[in-house]
């Protein structure tokens, strides 16, 4: 008969009434082999595998355990921490400090190569020499002067400062000849180095060239910038090449009045001018040969004896006709028709495939959508199988309705296994009234009922311990068997078999 059994496991109580042992618990079979252990110690072994486990009592702050050949011993944290280290310690903690100012250190051998690195602001050596091979100083600053034998060798970088007490630098050490080569000089950018009357001074280009025009003199003088003036008078005929005659004044030749005058004979080309009306691109003042030419704008094309509507036309954004009943490649074959008042109907091989009315759309066919479909109202899809193959199916509702046409009857979900249709379902038995699984291929897509060969396992709970036969699942006692029930005010675990 089937009951409600307790099951035994880790942290429960077991249901004995009693459980002596004769003897302490041996080490082999997972015991101690003592009856009792120091407080606030750790287990140590014996010599022995069989003996019994020791216990080491640590009650001090900051002990700790060392070893030794006659087994472990504790060991103050004062005893750790030698000259130049204090030991701090806590309850169940031990830190080991060095102490800032070390005394006892009286030597530091040769270090191996890499990098020292220093907090302090200033290192002082006193009156010792510092030897030292490459150095790299991010800053060298000396309060006083520094002579002669402080400082020796080759130094490169670069210095800060006003120059003032730099010495030593003779002009021959200046090679015009390692420097760059220019191209050509920069009115106010370039510099040149000068000395006036002993101080060296900067000009510009710009300077040094209206001091030299400043020293042109004669009948032409050049002012600040380059512009020559040449003044009035100072040029004569004899001074032009072949004598040629200047005449000053408009009044000493009347143009009207020369030998073989022709009037309006001589126009000036560039005043007249010819210009492109609406529709032509073209024209200009009458210096050469002016065309006007039709413009072609969009959807026109212009040829040589006419002006035609191109062929393929992509500017035309509207065509608005009340008349207009028919568009299309062909009477009998493709076209969309206008002829029904808030009706446009396309036709395929002469045949409707589409119409849309102000009632809705109405598709007479297959329908194959290429990319994303959205239905804003409800979808209602009629027939004997919809099939969706998609890769990835993601619903919003939260609860699906299975089985809805049907009343009192099994139903799941099968999950295809052989390729063909079928699969195993995880599924509601009615006539056990209880939820199970079918094996792999044991349920076809059509299927219309299942028979479980496993039923899932519910669990339920409450603050008492079960009785009678599980209510919520389960027709008679073997459908119920593995049901299950946690007591949770003691986590007590029950099984129904």
């Amino acid at each position: 008969m089937a009951q409600w059994r307790k099951v035994i496991v880790s942290g429960s109580a077991a249901e004995l009434s009693s459980l002596t042992l004769d003897t302490a618990l041996p080490v082999a079979q997972g015991g101690i082999g003592a009856s009792s252990l120091s407080d606030k110690a750790v287990l140590i072994s014996q010599d022995s595998g069989t003996d019994a486990v020791g216990a080491l009592a640590l009650t001090t702050n900051g002990s700790i355990v060392v070893g030794g050949t006659n087994g472990p011993a504790v060991e103050a944290a004062s005893d750790v921490a030698g000259t130049g280290l204090t030991a701090v310690t806590g309850d169940g903690t031990l830190v080991i400090n060095v102490d800032a100012a070390q005394t006892q250190i009286t030597s530091v051998g040769t270090l191996d190569g890499g990098a020292i690195s220093s907090g302090f602001g200033n290192i002082d050596n006193g009156t010792s020499t510092l030897n030292t091979g490459n150095a790299t100083v991010n800053n060298f600053t000396n309060d006083s002067a520094v002579a002669d034998s402080h400082i020796t060798g080759s130094i490169t970088g670069s210095f800060t400062g006003d120059g003032s007490g730099l010495t030593g630098v003779g002009a021959a050490s200046l090679d015009i000849d390692s420097f760059s080569a220019g191209t050509a000089l920069h009115q106010t950018q370039d510099h040149f180095l000068y000395s006036d009357n002993g101080t060296e001074k900067k000009i510009t280009f710009s300077d040094v060239e209206d001091a030299i025009f400043g020293n042109v003199s004669g009948d032409a003088s050049i002012a600040a910038g380059g512009a020559l003036t040449i003044a009035a008078g100072s040029v004569e005929e004899s001074m032009l090449d072949g004598g040629i005659g200047i005449f000053s004044g408009s009044a000493q030749i009347d143009h009207d009045s020369t030998t073989n005058f022709v009037a309006n004979e001589h126009i000036d080309h560039s005043g007249v001018s010819i210009t492109s009306g609406n529709g032509l691109t073209g024209g200009g003042n009458i210096t050469s040969t002016r065309t006007l030419a039709v413009g072609a704008g969009d959807g026109i094309t212009v040829n040589a004896d006419d002006v035609a509507v191109t062929a393929a036309q992509t500017a035309i954004t509207s065509i608005l006709n009340a008349s207009l009943t028919k568009i299309g490649t062909n009477g009998s074959q493709e076209y969309i028709t206008f002829g029904t008042s808030n009706e446009v109907n396309t036709f395929v091989n002469n045949t409707e495939r589409l119409s849309v009315t102000s009632a809705g759309v109405d598709i007479t066919g297959t329908l194959a959508v290429s990319s994303n479909l959205t239905v804003e109202g409800n979808l209602d899809v009629n027939g004997t199988l919809t099939t969706i193959d998609s890769t990835n199916l993601k619903v919003a509702d939260q609860f699906i309705l299975a089985a809805s046409g049907s009343n009192n009857s099994d139903g799941g979900l099968i999950v295809e296994t052989n390729g063909a249709g079928s699969g195993t379902a995880f599924a509601w038995d009615n006539s056990a009234n209880r939820w199970g699984f079918s094996k792999a291929d044991d349920t076809a897509q059509n299927a219309t009922s299942v028979a479980p060969r496993q039923y899932s396992v519910s669990v339920s709970g409450s603050a008492a311990s079960p009785s009678g036969n599980p209510s919520d699942f389960g027709a008679s006692d073997a459908t119920r068997i593995g049901m299950m029930h946690v007591n949770t005010s003691n986590g007590e675990i029950w099984i129904y078999s």
